[in-house]
């Protein structure tokens, strides 16, 4: 009986199983009020004639004939109100197993067998075991094939091509959100993915994960390649992007080792093509490792740092991820440095005396208490007046400002070294004291320059008794920086810096502001476990300042003389100084927001741009070159445009090339230059082996399983719910199906046969 219904509602019975609920509503509800007043008119009348009929009819015949009449104009009514039927249908329907296949960069690696990862999925997929795996699976699951390559999901017809692999990028989450995407609404039973692991780019993993978990979607993983590959991988080259010629310079490079437990090699380093040092390296456990050098640059230019790994066992599966390079510009000119205190206290005369010494560094003093006349001697660095102009401020590369009293300042000084640091891309490191820096500069400009925010503005508030020791302590973030590294690695220099003697005083500052670096801490006195800042670098306009809570550096030289001391402000003042010798040009600041791109990238070039009497320029667009290499045919103009409401600043922005080094150079009273490098970034080769670690996790938190590809047999067992019964919504509209129609004709017919034979008009 409800298939005759359904099916003379039009409904298909062959994609219904059950009827689970039904409604109605009606179209046009506001003619509600009118339709009823108008049927009950019309049953009053009909009423009316039929009592009104003859008595040969008996009351009960009348009666029955009235109801069919009233039935009719119900139906009528229902006409004019577009009654619609809503039907709750159910179905059981088969679930869907896409099948993702990885065809990235990574699967192209051969492992152990002599072919890559990716002949060897289709190998499995195209065999008969695998023919009749998928065959088995297709009798009650849609299974569609796809691939997908840096996030581009595609179907895959197994009879039309091969699979190939390429690309540089694996995106596991973008191609699993993809498939959750186009089969909305469809039940899944799963996806099958099948890959290396080698997840790099695209949106988190994490991410996609809680949308399947949300979903009750789970993956079953299927793992290609060698878990245990044998495989170094070096992950980066760091080296000081500017560095002084016949100066010893450190390179540091990050490398990863998988299955390589024990083994023995070496990094070699080359300049510009030229071996320049080479480190053994030995290899105790896999995972990552550090390895430094030093080296003297000898001539000035723009070179490549390279550092590639040699195995004294070449049984690598990939040797396309042994090298990593670092682009440096290498320059024969000093540090002019400018040093500002107000009395030669003993970190200032330590400081002096090792920058006299110091061949690479042009040295500039100035005390505001000295006698005048004492250091006008042949080869002094004393100068005869404090620099408070911009055409004698600006050139210094850096400003070094110690514990002065801000009332013995002339008038706007302060204002002066903020256009330094942030007009013209000057460095500013500023050395606290205890008797005014920095709390007497608490309502000062200096305020605004310094990367941390002050205790209090009161002159004595810094004052703390100096009798008790204060460790310092390296942050994760010094413990990576050049400036205070104190050894080859970075387990050699937090050892030595645990040995260092401790400092008898520290200013008191509130905390670091949000953008600042903190490099060194120590125990906060108020609290007694709070660390407070000791080393702070944050970046202010074009420039960058540098503040040091503590003037007694010096105290390290205890029973070591001055090694460390030495060591330790030689490296911040050539990291603070050396950004203004990125460039040649004075009245220019050129700074690229990196120094190392993939293709493709977007590259943002900043410039500060100054006339001669140091006036910030007006120009709408300023012209510059892009240059790659010493090739003129592969040179092209870039536009600088202004930036609204910033004078003198300007941007450029522009694609990364293919790989090579760069250089941008703007013309004005000189040129200058920036260069970065565009580097064959292939994340594929970063990590050889396959990563069961991910597919497991990933198969545990959604719910699946893993297996590698060589059960690629066991798959079928875990797919236990193959089938889902859907619900679906069909509506039916009563008022013009030919069901309604023909209840219609019926009552009508019905009355109409009972007038004629009770002989009624």
């Amino acid at each position: 009986m409800m298939t005759w219904f359904l099916n003379a509602l039009g409904v298909n019975v062959e994609d219904v199983d059950g009827l689970t609920g039904w409604s109605l509503r009606w179209e046009t509800a506001q003619w509600g009020a009118l339709a009823a007043v108008l049927t009950g008119v019309l049953l009053l009348l009909s009423w009316w004639l039929y009592r009104g009929g003859p008595q040969a009819v008996s009351r009960g015949r009348r009666f029955f004939l009235f109801l069919l009449r009233a039935v009719f104009l119900v139906l009528l009514a229902a006409i004019l109100l577009q009654p619609v039927l809503i039907l709750s249908l159910e179905r059981e329907v088969p679930r869907t197993l896409p099948i993702l296949i990885d065809r990235t960069g990574s699967m192209m690696i051969e492992d152990q067998q002599g072919r890559s990862r990716i002949e060897t999925v289709q190998s499995a997929l195209l065999s008969p075991g695998g023919v009749g795996i998928r065959r088995s699976l297709e009798e009650d699951l849609e299974v569609p094939l796809f691939s997908f390559n840096e996030g581009v999901l595609a179907e895959w017809d197994e009879a039309s091509a091969p699979l190939v692999a390429a690309g540089d990028r694996t995106a596991l989450g973008e191609a699993a959100r993809k498939v959750l995407d186009r089969y909305r609404g469809v039940p899944l039973a799963g996806m099958l993915l099948i890959t290396d692991g080698g997840q790099n780019s695209g949106v988190p993993l994490a991410t996609t994960v809680e949308q399947l978990k949300e979903a009750g979607v789970p993956i079953f993983a299927v793992g290609v390649g060698d878990s245990e590959a044998r495989d170094v991988s070096i992950e980066a080259v760091e080296v000081r992007e500017v560095l002084l010629a016949e100066d010893a310079a450190p390179v540091r490079v990050k490398l990863r080792t998988q299955g390589m437990k024990g083994e023995r090699g070496r990094i070699v380093f080359s300049l510009g093509g030229v071996d320049v040092s080479e480190e053994e390296v030995r290899i105790e456990e896999d995972g990552p490792q550090e390895i430094s050098t030093l080296f003297i640059p000898k001539k000035a230019g723009d070179y490549a740092m390279k550092a590639r790994f040699e195995a004294d066992n070449l049984a690598e599966v990939m040797a396309e991820n042994n090298e990593g390079q670092a682009g440096v510009r290498v320059v024969d000119r000093r540090l002019r440095v400018l040093l500002l205190d107000q009395a030669p206290r003993w970190e200032f005369k330590y400081l002096e005396a090792m920058l006299l010494r110091e061949r690479r560094v042009e040295l500039s003093c100035f005390l505001l208490e000295a006698d005048r006349d004492s250091g006008q001697a042949d080869g002094s660095p004393y100068l005869p007046r404090l620099p408070n102009r911009p055409e004698t401020l600006y050139d210094f590369d850096l400003i070094v400002l110690g514990d002065i009293d801000p009332r013995l300042l002339p008038e706007g000084y302060l204002s002066l070294l903020g256009s330094y640091v942030s007009q013209a891309g000057g460095a500013l490191t500023v050395i606290a004291g205890k008797r005014f820096m920095p709390s007497a500069y608490g309502q000062t400009e200096l305020q605004q320059l310094l990367p941390v925010e002050l205790a209090g503005a009161s002159i004595a508030s810094s004052a703390e008794p100096a009798v008790r020791p204060i460790k310092l302590a390296l942050t994760p973030e010094g413990r990576e920086s050049v400036m205070l590294r104190l050894g080859d690695s970075p387990e050699e220099s937090e050892a030595r810096w645990d040995l260092l003697p401790p400092v008898y005083w520290a200013a008191r500052v509130e905390r670091a502001k949000p953008a600042a670096s903190v490099l060194l801490t120590r125990p906060d006195a108020s609290t007694g476990s709070r660390e407070a800042p000791v080393l702070a670098l944050h970046r202010y306009g074009a420039g960058e300042v540098l503040f040091l809570g503590t003037d007694n550096l010096w105290r390290f030289r205890r029973n070591v003389g001055d090694r460390y001391h030495t060591i330790l402000w030689g490296q911040m003042i050539q990291r603070m100084a050396g950004a203004r010798l990125l460039t040649e040009a004075p009245r220019v600041t050129l700074r690229a927001n990196g120094r190392s791109f993939a293709q493709g990238d977007r590259v943002r070039i900043y410039a500060k741009l100054f006339t001669q009497g140091w006036e910030p320029r007006e120009d709408e667009v300023v012209d510059a070159v892009l240059a790659a290499g010493s090739d003129p045919s592969r040179r092209q103009e870039v536009l600088f445009r202004a930036i609204p409401g910033e004078p003198g600043s300007y941007r450029a922005e522009f694609a990364a090339g293919p790989p090579g080094n760069y250089r941008v150079a703007v013309s004005g009273d000189d040129i200058a230059t920036v260069d970065f490098t565009v580097t064959d970034n292939n994340r594929e080769y970063g990590r050889a082996a396959l990563n069961e670690p991910l597919l497991r996790d990933l198969a545990h938190e959604t719910g699946g399983a893993y297996i590698h590809l060589r059960d690629f047999e066991r798959v079928p067992s875990f797919l236990t719910e193959r089938s889902a019964r859907v619900a679906s919504i069909r509506e039916v509209d009563l008022w013009s199906s030919p069901l309604f129609f023909a209840l219609i004709m019926l009552v009508l017919s019905a009355e109409w046969i009972g007038r004629k034979l009770s002989e009624l008009k």
